[in-house]
């Protein structure tokens, strides 16, 4: 093997070589700088490596070890060859950058071969230690990913990017973790490798911070910059290991505050397309008039309970689109609650999302399905789960109202808009005062209610599980029938009166689970609806005692009570759970109380968790 004379020289030698020899052999001290000039190298499809060392898809992939497998030899073994395999693609990108980008200025062109010197040290260090655990590399999966994502590279300031500020940025976490897991399980060989590997790459992401500035635009933040220069699929994520987030290190690096508590609330999936969220409370309104325009009121109320969907709604690998992004400061705080956003971006960019990025799924917080978002929705199934002796009827003029009471004993009445949403538009009304109504309405008895309550289901494919029951959330609303709060808990029958709970035991939650769940897949089948609905329900006092009216509205969105729900599965299942909201000024945080909600934007209400025991 000869000695290469130029940087580009060695640069080709270490990314086009097939032996090990080859591409972890340092440079001679005697190499020379070449002069610059303009690119014109081809990025290869992959790297030189002999055939049993070339990365793969995903088929066969060893499973990264859990820090409790790491006690075992062989286990800490996968782990290092897991970890050569990044070192190598690394030195082969850097080499691949010295070669892509010639005339780059020579002092970042001297800066990427020490590190590519460095991370050639990285490998043989993994390398032996490997061996002397019984494992020789290639005898796992290795992966392309890095490569895949870097390779492709565009420019030195892709290069840092992609390289320096994002796979060597994670490299923080998880040197400096193994490092200290390792060391407790004993082998402070592979401890010492990791923590001289951590210090260098203090000094590679050092690298990049340097050169970031350098390049970006004046006016850009280094976390603007930097997130900017990404493109999908590569995002913020990467620059995070699986391990705790190094905020010290970082700091070492010479990364700012601003750009430290970005990332360490950054959220977006790391493999998968996310699924794509939004609040949109105003469906029911869409449903009804196509074209329709939210007013400034109903804009300012979504725009303060969207956190709500926001922290309840979406997994840590979807995406969700909101009028106001969370500060910093609020992130902070509820990630001290364990309540943190998944990846964010404004509802403003809807549009450009949907052309831009691969979404699995839109998820809203509603669809506007005139079908199943009415009244009459409800009224239908009704129909088929419960024969109740309470009379309902569909009418818009004053002569149909008169004629469907007349002859009824009840003497109060209610009339509900067939698509609006949280007790918006209810009129309560007498046989003396029958109202002038412009639209059809849903007629029906005002009824004594002792206890309001929604019974949540999810319809999923039939191939995932189907229509499942997802438990029974108690509901509180005004007078004028709008909501006030959700309240979840695991034995939603506890604390109850007597008769209400045995009612609920005995009676509603076995129905939930079994006829009513079976005429829902049904009903929901024919409709060809999949997402989460939930059915209003309550008990009411009548002559002869307590009785329960199975359906009253049916809901194909969300609802505050799913949200509840899910908040309680997040947060902690044993507890019970009260999604409210306050009034601005009442907004403060205690122990059982969470301000969801961020006090410092919220135009007039913030939502808010109570928990208990």
């Amino acid at each position: 093997m000869a000695d290469p004379q130029t940087v580009s020289e060695f640069a080709q030698r270490v990314l086009q070589g097939t032996t090990l020899e080859e591409k972890l052999t340092h440079a001679p001290k005697t190499l020379t700088l070449d002069p610059p000039r303009r690119g014109g190298f081809k990025t290869p499809d992959l790297p030189g490596r002999p055939d049993h060392l070339k990365p793969q898809a995903s088929n066969g992939r060893s499973p990264f070890p859990s820090e409790e497998q790491i006690h075992d030899e062989e286990q800490r073994a996968i782990l290092l060859h897991f970890f050569a395999n990044h070192e190598l693609i690394a030195v082969e990108l850097m080499a691949l950058a010295l070669l892509k980008f010639p005339d780059a200025p020579d002092a970042f062109r001297r800066g990427v071969l020490h590190t590519l010197q460095e991370e050639q040290n990285h490998t043989r260090w993994y390398l032996q230690r490997m061996k002397e655990c019984g494992v020789e590399f290639g005898d796992y999966h290795l992966s392309p990913m890095i490569w895949t994502h870097i390779s492709s590279m565009e420019s030195p300031l892709d290069y840092v990017s992609r390289l320096s500020l994002t796979f060597e940025q994670a490299n923080l976490d998880y040197a400096k973790h193994y490092s200290e897991v390792l060391a407790k399980a004993g082998d402070q060989k592979t401890a010492k490798i990791l923590n001289k590997i951590y210090h260098d790459e203090i000094a590679h992401v050092g690298h990049g911070v340097k050169w970031l500035r350098r390049w970006k635009k004046n006016a850009q933040t280094d976390w603007d910059a930097w997130h900017k220069q990404l493109h999908i699929p590569l995002t913020p994520i990467r620059a995070k290991g699986l391990a705790p987030f190094n905020e010290e290190g970082r700091r070492k690096a010479g990364l700012n505050e601003d750009f430290i508590i970005s990332l360490k609330h950054f959220q977006a999936s790391r493999g998968r397309s996310p699924d794509l969220y939004w609040f949109n409370p105003e469906v029911e309104f869409a449903a009804a008039k196509k074209g329709w325009t939210a007013p400034k009121k109903i804009n300012a109320l979504a725009a303060d309970l969207e956190y709500t969907f926001a922290l309840a709604a979406p997994s840590s690998d979807d995406l969700v689109l909101l009028r106001n992004l969370p500060s910093d400061k609020h992130r902070e705080y509820l990630a001290g609650q364990n309540l943190t956003f998944p990846e964010v971006a404004p509802l403003s960019d809807l549009a450009s999302i949907r052309e831009a990025r691969k979404i699995r799924e839109e998820r809203p917080w509603g669809i506007p399905n005139p079908s199943l978002l009415s009244k009459e929705a409800g009224l239908k199934f009704r129909a088929i789960v419960d024969p109740s002796p309470i009379p309902s009827a569909i009418c818009q003029s004053h002569a149909e109202i008169q004629s469907f009471i007349a002859d009824q004993p009840h003497q109060e009445w209610i009339a509900k808009p067939l698509l609006s949403s949280a007790g918006r538009g209810i009129q309560k009304f007498s046989h003396q005062e029958i109202p002038t109504l412009k639209a059809p309405h849903l007629i029906e008895p005002w009824l004594t209610k002792t206890c309001e309550f929604s019974l949540l289901y999810h319809s999923h494919p039939p191939g995932q599980g189907g229509l499942r029951f997802l438990g029974l959330c108690h509901q509180e609303v005004s007078k004028n029938g709008q909501w006030i709060s959700s309240t979840s808990a695991q034995k939603p029958a506890t604390g109850l009166p007597s008769e209400q709970a045995r009612l609920i035991a005995t009676q509603v939650l076995p129905t939930a689970k079994d006829d009513l769940l079976e005429a829902l897949r049904e009903f929901l089948n024919h409709h060809q609806y999949l997402g989460p609905i939930c059915i209003d329900s309550f008990l009411h006092e009548t002559p002869s005692g307590l009785a329960w009216h199975r359906v009253s509205e049916i809901n194909a969105r969300y609802s505050m009570g799913r949200l509840a729900h899910n908040l309680r599965i997040k947060l902690s299942q044993n507890r019970t759970l009260t999604l409210t909201t306050v009034p601005l000024k009442e907004a403060i945080a205690s122990p059982n109380t969470i301000l969801l909600g961020d006090p410092t934007t919220a135009h007039a209400r913030v939502p808010i968790i109570k928990t208990s025991t």
